[in-house]
């Protein structure tokens, strides 16, 4: 994220101000980031990042605006927006027994603690036309305070074939999200995958954290791979999956279907 960033676009009481607008104007847009089989780089998928190109502020990272949907009730209309986009254009990516090519989108727990949550994201993807099994929800981390509903809800879509991931795995609550909620996979969080080549006490708790996910029997995806060295590591350590600019950037939908149609990326 570029620092200084909300200093440059405005106040968080402008752009509260121009969010309710924002979706009507079309002034959202998504952009997917491969992720990769370690070892291989065969392309297995991609994350739907959502990006704002607000018409005089120029494009706003989400870190910017999304914790300000949540506090202004807005957020389910963004996560109705990025589930519909991103499961039509996945309905379009091609596949192999090797290259699933699912798609994830990223959810917070508020999406999920309302009755009938689970039906609707069943039927947005029914109607684009993608099987549930290449969908998987990213739910961030610190969810147990409202784990009841949320639980319910990720239960619903996990029978229907869906995947559900932990974000930011290692940091916060997450290793307690992660013993209570029904998770097939985690997403190591960057900061672990920078020191993965560090000293040994640092790289250590990056190895604790992908020991865990084993134990649990879910995959283990690394965010923020940057260097070769990075990923052999982490394939070194079990590691299976890894996304990050090392491999690729987040690329629009053009690019993005064309790195599926490739196959393969060696970084």
């Amino acid at each position: 994220m570029v620092e200084g960033m909300a200093k440059q676009t405005g106040g968080p009481d402008e752009l509260r101000a121009d969010l309710a607008a924002a979706i009507e104007r079309g002034e959202f847009r998504l952009e997917y980031q491969p992720v990769v089989r370690l070892g291989g780089g065969q392309v297995v998928g991609a994350e739907a990042l959502v990006r704002w190109r607000h018409p005089r502020r120029g494009t706003i990272p989400p870190n910017d605006f999304l914790p300000l949907a949540e506090e202004a009730g807005l957020i389910d209309g963004i996560g109705q927006f990025v589930l519909d986009q991103a499961a039509r254009a996945a309905a379009t990516w091609p596949r192999t027994n090797e290259r699933p090519g699912f798609v994830s989108v990223n959810v917070v727990p508020v999406q999920l603690n309302k009755p009938g949550a689970a039906a609707r994201m069943l039927r947005t993807i029914g109607d684009a036309g993608l099987e549930p099994r290449l969908l998987t929800v990213e739910l961030t981390s610190g969810v147990v305070g409202e784990a009841h509903a949320v639980e319910a809800a990720l239960e619903e879509l996990r029978e229907a074939g869906v995947g559900v991931a932990l974000d930011d795995f290692g940091m916060a609550t997450s290793l307690a999200d992660l013993k209570r909620l029904p998770v097939d996979q985690v997403k190591l969080a960057r900061e672990f995958v920078g020191a993965i080549n560090g000293p040994a006490e640092e790289s250590a708790f990056a190895l604790s954290l992908i020991s865990i996910a084993d134990v649990r029997g879910v995959d283990v995806v690394a965010k923020g791979v940057e260097s070769r060295e990075q990923a052999w590591r982490l394939a070194e350590l079990g590691c299976r999956y890894g996304q990050g600019f090392f491999f690729s950037k987040p690329l629009g939908a053009t690019g993005v279907l064309a790195v599926l149609r490739q196959g393969t990326l060696r970084g």
